[in-house]
């Protein structure tokens, strides 16, 4: 039998996803109920174990209760606006978009060629696409996991 996530949690985990180890921000599920756990650095969590007096056992026990929530940064955010890209029918847009992405700053880039007023069809189009994204990933990762996702 698979543990069943809520679809709402869905929009929590992939913030988890989205950032990166010393974010602030870390999430946990219960491997048998499927309840979502999120922390950050002014709420720690209070399942973690002291660091002080932690002892083998207590981390095994804690594994096995617990599944952490992966930080992949933005490496999968990245692919998405190179896959977007891709879509993007206006050549036009399409070499800007191109040349945005390359080296530090490419995300503030990318925004900032959407921003323009008549992109404006294409940003909320990137949106959807990136939601959208981030969601898949979230729904496959907890697949994995052995994790279902109900409404």
């Amino acid at each position: 039998m698979t543990t069943a996530i809520l679809k709402d949690d869905i929009f929590l985990i992939t913030k988890v996803m989205t950032s990166r180890d010393g974010d602030g921000v870390y999430g946990y599920l219960e491997r048998d109920t499927g309840k979502l756990l999120i922390g950050g650095e002014d709420y720690r969590l209070d399942i973690l174990p002291n660091d002080e007096n932690v002892d083998e056992e207590a981390e095994v026990e804690f594994d096995l209760r617990y599944l952490p929530i992966p930080q992949n940064g933005s490496a999968d955010s990245y692919q998405d606006m190179v896959a977007f890209i891709e879509t993007v029918e206006d050549e036009k847009l399409r070499d800007l978009l191109g040349v945005a992405i390359q080296g530090r700053g490419a995300f503030g880039r990318f925004k900032d060629v959407l921003r323009r007023a008549e992109y404006e069809s294409e940003r909320n189009r990137w949106f959807s696409f990136s939601e959208q994204c981030e969601y898949d990933r979230a729904v496959k990762w907890l697949a994995a996991e052995g994790f279902s996702v109900t409404a």
